[in-house]
C-alpha cells in the first residue's frame, strides 16, 4: 500500500549499514563504532520502508552523578536524557518521520520510570524550529570549528617555568571522571572509557601541582577526527591539551566550541581552522527546574551534539 505508514522499530547490529547511511546522508561524521556505542547504551528507534531505514533517533539516559553519602535508597536522581540521531534520508524528508520519533521518544520520556531525566539536545539551525514547537528552549550555543587539511604538527614544548604536566587520561580515569561531571552535569564514565578505549593517544590529563586542570578526549569519525569533550581550568590549559592533541593527529578535525570561549576561538582560528556550522544546546524544561544544566565555564568543547 503506498500510504502505508513507515515500521517503527527497534534497530540493532543487523542495521548497522541503514543507520551508517542515515548519518552519511546528512553529512554527519558517525563512525561504525560510535553506532555500535549508541546502540548499546542508548534507546534507538528507526522508520523502515521496503526493506531500507529510512529516519532514526535517539535517547542517551546519563545517569545522575552519584551522591557521596549513606542515605537508604530513594526514587532516581534527576538526570539527563540526550535526545539525538534524529535522521531522515533526504528522499523521505516531508513525511513527518522526524515528528514521529520525536514524540514517541518524549512520550518515553514521560513514563513514569523516566519522568526524572529532563531531554536536553543540541540543535542545528534546520531543526530548532521543530524543537522549539515541541516545547524545548535554548540554553546557549556553541559552533562547530573544522580544519579540513590538518596534518600533524609539532606541539609546542611547556615552558620551563611551566607547572601543568600531560599525562595519559586511562592513568587517572577516576580524575577525569570526576572533572567531567563537574562541568557536564551527569555521570558518562561508559562514555568517557570507550573514548579513552578507541583513541588513547588523543586521552590527555592536565595536572600541575597534584592537581588536575583538565583534560581532553577524541575520536575518528567518518571524515574528520572529532575532539572533545575538552575540560580545562583556563584558557592556556585548554590550549596546551588541544595542541598536543593535535600533534597526534594527521587527518581533518572536527571541533564544538561553545560560543563563550572566544579566546580558545581565536586560537583556532590562528590555527586554521574556519567555523562550520551552529549548534543550539536547548532543554525541555527550565533550567531551574533541574541543577543539572551547566554553562560552559570550565567546557572548551562538547563530546559532539549526538554525545553532549
Amino acid at each position: 500500500m503506498p500510504n502505508e505508514p513507515a515500521e517503527l522499530i527497534e534497530p540493532t547490529l543487523a542495521d548497522l549499514d541503514g543507520l551508517l547511511a542515515l548519518s552519511a546522508a546528512a553529512h554527519w561524521n558517525q563512525a561504525r563504532d560510535d553506532w555500535v556505542w549508541m546502540l548499546a547504551n542508548g534507546r534507538a528507534r528507526a522508520l523502515r520502508e521496503h526493506n531500507t531505514l529510512v529516519a532514526s533517533a535517539l535517547v542517551l539516559p546519563w545517569p545522575a552523578i552519584a551522591a557521596q553519602s549513606s542515605q537508604p535508597a530513594r526514587p532516581p536522581a534527576a538526570s539527563l536524557a540526550w535526545v539525538s540521531m534524529v535522521l531522515v534520508l533526504p528522499q523521505h524528508r516531508g513525511k513527518g518521520h522526524a515528528t514521529r520519533l520525536l514524540e514517541e521518544s518524549l512520550a518515553w520520556l514521560r513514563e513514569p520510570g523516566q519522568r526524572h531525566l529532563l531531554a536536553v539536545l543540541d540543535a542545528t539551525p534546520a531543526g530548532r524550529p521543530v524543537y522549539l514547537k515541541l516545547g524545548f528552549a535554548d540554553q546557549w550555543s556553541f559552533t562547530r570549528w573544522e580544519h579540513r587539511t590538518h596534518r600533524r604538527m609539532p606541539a609546542d614544548e611547556p615552558s620551563s617555568n611551566s607547572r601543568t604536566r600531560l599525562h595519559s587520561a586511562a592513568d587517572q580515569a577516576p580524575a577525569l571522571r570526576e572533572l567531567d561531571q563537574m562541568a557536564f552535569g551527569a555521570d558518562r564514565s561508559k562514555l568517557l572509557d570507550d573514548l579513552m578505549r578507541r583513541a588513547s593517544s588523543l586521552s590527555l590529563i592536565a595536572r600541575s601541582g597534584g592537581l588536575d586542570d583538565g583534560f581532553i578526549l577524541g575520536r575518528h569519525g567518518r571524515v574528520a577526527t572529532q575532539l572533545g569533550p575538552l575540560v580545562a581550568r583556563d584558557c592556556a590549559t585548554a590550549i596546551e591539551l588541544a595542541e598536543k592533541a593535535l600533534s597526534r593527529v594527521g587527518s581533518a578535525v572536527f571541533i564544538d566550541v561553545p560560543d563563550a570561549q572566544r579566546e580558545f576561538a581565536d586560537w583556532l582560528a590562528s590555527k586554521g581552522f574556519v567555523q562550520q556550522r551552529p549548534f543550539m544546546r536547548m532543554a525541555l524544561a527550565p533550567p531551574s527546574h533541574h541543577a543539572q544544566i551547566r554553562t560552559p565555564i570550565t567546557l572548551f568543547a562538547v563530546a559532539g551534539p549526538e554525545l553532549g
